[in-house]
């Protein structure tokens, strides 16, 4: 007896499985973790992202025109956000969030630590030395709380809540935050940080006056390397994937591209300006 044909046969179409594109995934996991009101943690627990960078503020004299320079440079996207007579830009494609915000009293640059205790935050910065000089805290210990540590370099510890961002994410971006270069005297540093926020500073190797402090921060205790006075800061550096290309679009986009130089372990550094005067670093492990 013959055997009767399947009558679907002939609608059957082979299935060839679809990846979603990169940016598709990356703002999938963003958003799922800010309905549940997550961070991003790589698999970390709460407790050892304790202290660590989560933001990153960048003043500039116009906010759009610095969004359009650091958009056209590094492809970051990101959410507009007009209050209180400031506009600021927050990425939404980068690991670690930079706010580009045009508010003149803001510092240069501030970095952000997420703690889970903003009140105790507070309370240790104040012990150790350090000021106070905004705050919103609530009753269970969330908020925000701004200020510097005891030599005077700009911080602000928070608890970071979900977030659903206006702006989905369209690219890749072609730069991080690498690093927050903090230089001020690190037995200083060592002592107010391991109170505030559990850092333990990691010498970069024998004789250097570099430490590792936590991902994405490092102090530099710049007036023992070179035995000179020295204004305690932190600068940005942002990392690329080359540096001379990016180097050539700076000045393509307006902007003032420093020297490359190889002074910071592997990398490839230089420093520049956007074309409204903004002073922030590049690094990289090769030049081309």
């Amino acid at each position: 007896m013959a055997r009767q044909s399947d009558p679907f046969e002939s609608l059957r179409r082979p299935v060839v499985p679809l990846a979603p594109s990169d940016a598709f995934t990356a703002s999938l996991r963003r958003r799922i973790e800010q309905e549940l009101g997550m961070t991003t943690t790589d698999n970390r627990t709460e407790t050892e992202l304790e202290g660590t960078l989560a933001m990153v503020h960048l003043k500039v004299a116009d906010a759009d025109r610095a969004m359009g320079f650091f958009g056209g440079l590094l492809a970051w996207d990101a959410e507009r956000v007009a209050f209180e007579g400031h506009v600021s830009y927050y990425t939404v494609n980068t690991d670690v969030t930079v706010r580009i915000l045009d508010d003149p009293s803001a510092p240069p640059v501030r970095p952000n630590y997420r703690v889970a205790r903003v009140d105790l935050a507070v309370e240790a910065i104040r012990s150790a030395g350090g000021v106070i000089t905004a705050s919103e805290l609530t009753d269970d210990g969330g908020g925000w709380a701004q200020g510097s540590d005891d030599q005077e370099v700009p911080l602000l510890v928070y608890r970071p809540r979900g977030h659903r961002a206006s702006v989905v994410p369209s690219r890749e971006p072609l730069g991080e935050v690498g690093l927050v270069f903090i230089r001020e005297d690190a037995a200083k540093a060592e002592r107010f940080y391991t109170s505030v926020l559990g850092w333990s500073l990691v010498r970069a190797h024998p004789g250097s006056h570099y430490f590792d402090a936590v991902s994405r921060v490092g102090v530099f205790d710049e007036a023992a390397a070179f035995e000179t006075d020295v204004t305690p800061s932190a600068t940005l550096f942002v990392s690329v994937p080359a540096l001379t290309p990016t180097l050539e679009r700076v000045t393509e986009l307006g902007g003032t591209a420093g020297t490359a130089s190889h002074d910071m372990g592997p990398y490839y550094t230089a420093m520049c300006t956007d074309d409204q005067g903004t002073e922030f670093g590049v690094m990289a492990e090769t030049l081309d």
